[in-house]
């Protein structure tokens, strides 16, 4: 076979393998056999498979950073549409209109519900107060590892040792 075709085979082999992953296939089988039909050395499969895992942590990256641009869009427009609608309100103030009523809108000044502002907190009878409950402590898993790894026994909790791949 012609070693181009046999490189867009496996391109396309390792593609629905990545595709499979990103779709939650925890099917093991599934996986093995995709693995399977690759016909290549463990050595160069595990290369590839290195290869396709940059890839997908690269294409997270590049998701993280549209969603960050994104979420800044989203606040720049809803920023512009605030200050849209206040010069709207300033215009018909400055103008003395209540309403005003296009081809397209209808618009109207209106009043807000009265808002409470509380300028001295301190000086607010207690039934005026709400208590709250404080957070519940949390485990603080430093000092926990550092007593395990000190040998000092700590009732409740255990450690286990996990294990990871690495990709140079």
């Amino acid at each position: 076979m012609n070693p181009i075709f046999e490189a867009f085979e496996l391109a396309a082999q390792y593609r629905q393998l990545a595709e499979l992953l990103a779709e939650r296939h925890d099917d093991p089988q599934i996986i093995e056999d995709t693995l399977e039909s690759l016909s290549e050395p463990l050595d160069a499969r595990l290369e590839n498979l290195a290869k396709m895992v940059r890839n997908i942590e690269s294409a997270t990256r590049g998701v993280e950073q549209t969603i960050a641009n994104l979420e800044a869009r989203h606040a720049s427009l809803e920023r512009a549409a605030q200050r849209g609608r206040q010069l709207i309100l300033d215009l018909m103030q400055t103008a003395g209109r209540e309403r005003v009523t296009t081809a397209l809108f209808s618009m109207a000044v209106r009043k807000n519900p009265l808002t409470v502002v509380v300028d001295d907190p301190a000086a607010l009878e207690p039934e005026f107060l709400t208590h709250h409950e404080p957070p519940a402590p949390t485990p603080n898993k430093r000092a926990i590892a550092a007593a395990l790894k000190a040998g000092i026994a700590v009732p409740g909790v255990h450690s286990e040792q996990g294990l990871r791949l690495e990709i140079q």
